[in-house]
């Protein structure tokens, strides 16, 4: 496991910080940190700099970078401190240093606006791996995995299994249905007058549930959620006490669910614990290379 934290020396960032080290915890686990440096105004980007201090700005970060988390990580961690604006650097770090994961907190130093309107919430999408986005939350029991069942969905219920593994936590697996499928169920049960009923479309889709936490091998409870996806799933955590959201990001431009449509991004923003957006690793076919 390769896992990249984004800092900001803020508080935020250091919830981030210790989510990051616990996920790196195994022998043979890779921990680095990135920090981007304050990008300069428009004037004092045309004002002439003295000699070298481009790279006294970099030596003093990098020191700052290892006063704020040398108590949670000691010396461990790869420190690197890039000259770029701060998502572009969280971004171009992941994919050059090919991290498996990158760890942000939900807001930084100038408050939710900086952190997650900008930094995290552009980091979610254009990150080439999975995004950890970490929260301090008093919740601890429960792991939380969001299905649309998709095939792709199966890598989101197997990183959710994991991770209950490591925290020692419980796992459920939820499907929230919305309105549209609500919808489909009530025009089914219409067209069809006179005999028997279709089986019920949440029994169905329960079935299904069962079906890819069964392939997996996993142990979960499984649970339909017959209401809109983002506000079903937060509630349900809430409810649950969970400590770990897990959903699916799927595709190269951004978080894109199916069934649930499109409101990873929603689930992210409004949770009241981490999430974790899983983004499956890229399948090249080398027959057409």
């Amino acid at each position: 496991m390769r896992v990249l934290i984004a800092t900001d020396l803020s508080h935020g960032a250091d919830i981030a910080v210790r989510e990051g080290a616990a996920l790196a915890a195994a022998p043979g686990d890779a921990l680095a940190i990135v920090y981007a440096l304050p990008q300069p105004s428009v004037l004092e980007t045309w004002a002439r700099r003295p000699q070298g201090e481009a790279a006294d700005r970099v030596s003093a970060a990098h020191e700052s970078v290892r006063e704020r988390t040398r108590g949670i990580v000691g010396d461990r961690a790869e420190v690197f401190v890039e000259d770029d604006v701060d998502y572009a650097a969280i971004v171009l770090r992941a994919q050059t240093w090919t991290a498996d994961v990158v760890v942000v907190g939900s807001y930084g130093g100038s408050g939710l606006s900086r952190g997650f309107g900008s930094v995290t919430e552009r980091v979610l999408r254009h990150a080439p791996c999975s995004v950890l986005v970490a929260r301090e939350s008093a919740a601890r029991g429960w792991v939380l995995a969001a299905s649309d069942l998709s095939d792709t969905s199966l890598g989101t219920i197997a990183a959710a299994a994991v991770e209950a593994k490591r925290r020692r936590a419980r796992l459920e697996v939820v499907h929230a249905m919305g309105f549209l499928e609500a919808e489909a169920r009530y025009v089914l049960e219409l067209a069809t007058p006179g005999i028997t009923s279709p089986p019920g479309v949440v029994e169905v889709v329960a079935e299904e549930l069962g079906k890819s936490v069964s392939l997996l091998r996993v142990e979960a409870t499984c649970k339909v959620l017959d209401r809109p996806a983002a506000a079903a799933v937060g509630a349900e955590a809430e409810a649950l006490g969970a400590e770990l959201i897990v959903v699916g990001a799927h595709g190269k431009s951004g978080l894109r669910l199916r069934a649930l449509g499109r409101v990873a991004e929603r689930i992210v923003r409004t949770a009241a614990c981490s999430v974790l957006a899983v983004r499956p690793p890229v399948v090249v076919d080398r027959k057409n290379v």
